[in-house]
């Protein structure tokens, strides 16, 4: 990727007008370009670095300087004063903010598919030699949880996502109540394979009968 660049532009009292821009596509070897007129023919050159090319710009005119700092650069500036002050307000970094941002994408690339975790948990049970019926229990309840949430990671899904689910089934509250603890085992063996760092389930909410 070029560096963006906006163009500079220096007009003198009886000089020719200089523009540096940069290069496009069809040169993307020669960064920046410098467009200036001479025998009042407009003429370009480009150049691999921007101080070439403004070495170049004022041998055409050396009343040129380039001293417009670049609009992205002020808004990465800005942004960044904005986030500090955000964290500083909680008493946190820019630095805990990235380290505590990477953990979460190291944790989601690591993480499965809920769709993955349902046929890995049954897998899991069958192997334990669990009971037919329990496995068919448990197949039962997870491949609709695992319909619901798809093809999303498990280290994405959040105890309200499940919450505001599970008050959505039209069953009863023991029903309820049973596919809670089918699914905080299934999020149990998540955490043990490395799939996301908690349970959401887990001591975060309790379904209770409608007031």
């Amino acid at each position: 990727m070029h560096p963006i660049v906006p163009p500079a532009t220096a007009i003198a009292p009886g000089k020719r007008k200089i523009e540096i821009r940069t290069s496009d596509a069809n040169q993307p070897h020669l960064k920046f370009v410098v467009s200036y007129r001479e025998a009042a023919k407009r003429k370009q050159k480009a150049f691999e670095t921007e101080e070439e090319a403004i070495e170049f710009a004022r041998t055409k005119n050396p009343n040129f300087r380039r001293d417009i700092q670049g609009t992205e650069v002020q808004a990465s500036a800005r942004m960044s004063l904005d986030c500090t002050n955000r964290l500083n307000a909680r008493g946190k970094t820019i630095k805990d903010a990235t380290g505590f941002f990477i953990q979460h994408l190291t944790a989601d690339e690591k993480s499965c598919t809920a769709t993955k975790l349902v046929d890995e948990v049954v897998a899991a049970k069958q192997k334990e030699a669990a009971s037919p019926f329990d496995i068919d229990d448990l197949r039962s309840h997870l491949t609709i949880f695992g319909k619901r949430f798809g093809s999303q990671p498990v280290a994405t899904i959040t105890s309200t996502e499940i919450d505001d689910w599970l008050r959505s089934l039209n069953v009863s509250i023991v029903t309820r109540n049973r596919y809670r603890r089918l699914i905080m085992l299934a999020f149990n063996v998540a955490v043990q394979r490395g799939y996301t760092d908690s349970n959401p389930v887990f001591g975060r909410f309790v379904v209770s009968r409608p007031v």
